[in-house]
């Protein structure tokens, strides 16, 4: 299979798993919605959610990463006994960091939880004990997660990405049946409160990680005698000391969590200062709470959906490019970076735009009618695009062997954030948040594709255009889809579900009828999707 084949078929296995798992992300939240009874009193799920994610990040989510590249390195140079040392050891490091993680955010959850109220938790539902509690049921889940991801990590440096998918959608299936029954007893058959509701919701994540990596352990067994085969195969003398290649996973990790540590710490910036700031502009302190979980959980569930195919692009291209870099094929190495972003920007812009336009009937289909956060979501949804390319962007950096520059650029954007976060809060509300949040992500992409023109050598000029034609064909898909939205205004209405999800079958099939015939059309989906569409195409007489 070639380089290009191999690219597509692992970006699409991962990116399908990904996908999946954001859909079922977003839908549990529908009945747990329903089952909890609101934003507000999902706060403290929304509250301990984040500093979870951050310390899961700083305990492995780079590691994982580094070690696919690592093992895809020496495989490539058939140096298989190098990668065997690797994984071996990186899974026994891999569950001390796990260990490590749940001491530090179990130690840290009062300063934590102190910090995310910010005074509000003496006027407010919830109190600082509350918070704290909360937070140290999930911090269980950090125990399993590193030793996971790193697993997951090994089977992708075979390019064996089925693993990792099929361990992903398990993992998500698991937490949400665990959280959505669990909650449902809490409240509804033995009549408990809401934080213990909240509680066995947070500790589903534990669940999960369990019965992935039961999934893993399944495949280990029907993987293992093929990887040993390679490994006697290995007539190379290449050897690495362990001093040498922990400082190699270390220069390879280290980007990796930093940049995986960009968007979970945009949300904690948002969550250290989102009431701070709500309260010197003036808000009730009784609408905090509701506001942040729009803010952090509703809207961004929503939000995510397109970008979680930036998650498949960002696994998968990184081994890719890492050996046509390493190789010294830069014409091919070019053709996978126009690959990898016009497929995102194909599927994502008219996502995210459309997220945009159907806001309304969107978030009452989803959650219930609510002005407010529909005019959150209308304003961070195109953030999703932003969103994407980072990710996609970030990782390319990666295969191209410029960490360090990815650091510095993450850090950067970080600091942006969190200059601009109080102030725009203030001046703009919770709209200040999202709005810090674009322009730290517009500065990451803008530098980031400085670099990659500059040390990829990858010429920019015909993937701007790429993207200005899918602007222009999502502008008129949009001005169609606006039209009939406004026409179905006169008879239905977005305060009510069902008349909701009439508005957005309707107008999302219009949507996605009148983008696949202009990019059938012009020739872009054949580029994007493959030569099956072309004949499709041809077939409708399209071509």
């Amino acid at each position: 299979m070639s380089e290009s084949n191999s690219l597509v078929r692992s970006t699409f296995i991962l990116t399908a798993s990904i996908f999946i798992t954001k859909v079922l992300g977003i839908l549990y939240v529908i009945p747990f919605y329903a089952i909890i009874g609101g934003e507000e009193n999902l706060a403290p799920y929304t509250y301990a959610y984040q500093p979870y994610v951050v310390m899961l990040t700083i305990a492995g989510a780079g590691v994982p990463l580094a070690v696919a590249k690592y093992v895809s390195k020496y495989n490539a140079l058939g140096a298989y006994r190098v990668s065997e040392k690797l994984y071996k050891s990186s899974l026994l490091v891999m569950s001390l960091s796990g260990l490590l993680g749940f001491i530090i955010l179990y130690l840290l959850s009062p300063m934590i939880a102190e910090a995310t109220l910010a005074g509000d938790g003496q006027n407010g539902v919830w109190s600082v004990d509350d918070i704290t509690h909360i937070m140290r049921v999930i911090s269980f889940a950090v125990i399993f997660i590193p030793f996971l991801a790193t697993w997951r990590g090994i089977f992708q440096g075979y390019d064996s990405m089925g693993p990792t998918a099929v361990s992903t959608v398990i993992e998500q299936i698991a937490r949400i049946l665990f959280l959505l029954g669990g909650a449902y007893l809490v409240l509804h058959v033995f009549d408990k409160g809401l934080l213990l509701a909240n509680e066995v919701a947070t500790f589903a994540a534990a669940i999960g990680a369990i019965f992935a990596l039961l999934t893993l352990w399944y495949y280990w067994r029907k993987r293992k005698p093929f990887i040993d085969r390679m490994i006697d195969s290995d007539e190379t003398s290449i050897d690495v000391g362990y001093r040498s290649m922990y400082k190699e996973i270390l220069l390879y990790s280290v980007p990796f969590v930093i940049v995986s540590l960009s968007v979970p710490l945009y949300i904690m910036i948002d969550q250290f200062t989102h009431n701070k700031g709500l309260a010197i502009a003036g808000v009730p302190s009784e609408l905090h709470d509701q506001l942040l979980t729009m803010l952090n959980l509703t809207t961004n569930k929503l939000v995510m959906i397109p970008t979680s195919l930036a998650g498949g692009f960002a696994i998968s291209i990184v081994p890719s490019i890492t050996r046509t870099y390493a190789s010294g094929r830069i014409r091919e190495m070019h053709q996978q970076i126009r690959t990898s972003l016009g497929v995102l920007m194909y599927l994502t812009v008219p996502a995210s735009l459309g997220i945009m336009l159907l806001a309304a009937p969107l978030y009452t289909v989803f959650y219930s009618y609510s002005a407010t956060a529909t005019q959150i979501l209308m304003f961070y949804a195109p953030a999703g695009i932003l969103l994407s390319l980072t990710s996609v962007t970030a990782a390319i950096l990666q295969g191209i062997d410029k960490q360090a520059l990815t650091v510095w650029i993450v850090l950067g954007s970080i600091a942006i954030k969190a200059i601009l976060n109080l102030p725009l809060i203030i001046l703009f509300h919770t709209n200040g948040a999202v709005l810090s949040t674009s322009i730290a992500m517009l500065f990451a992409i803008i530098c980031n594709m400085m670099v990659i023109r500059k040390y990829g050598h990858f010429p920019l000029r015909s993937t701007v255009k790429e993207m200005l034609q899918i602007a222009a064909f999502t502008g008129i898909m949009l001005a169609v889809v606006g039209f009939i939205y406004w026409l179905l205004l006169h008879f239905l209405s977005v305060e009510s579900k069902g008349q909701s999800l009439i508005i957005l079958v309707i107008c999302g099939a219009v949507g996605i009828i009148v983008y696949a015939l202009i990019t059938l059309k012009t020739g872009h989906a054949e580029r994007y999707l493959g030569k099956r569409v072309g004949t499709l195409a041809r077939k409708l007489h399209l071509k």
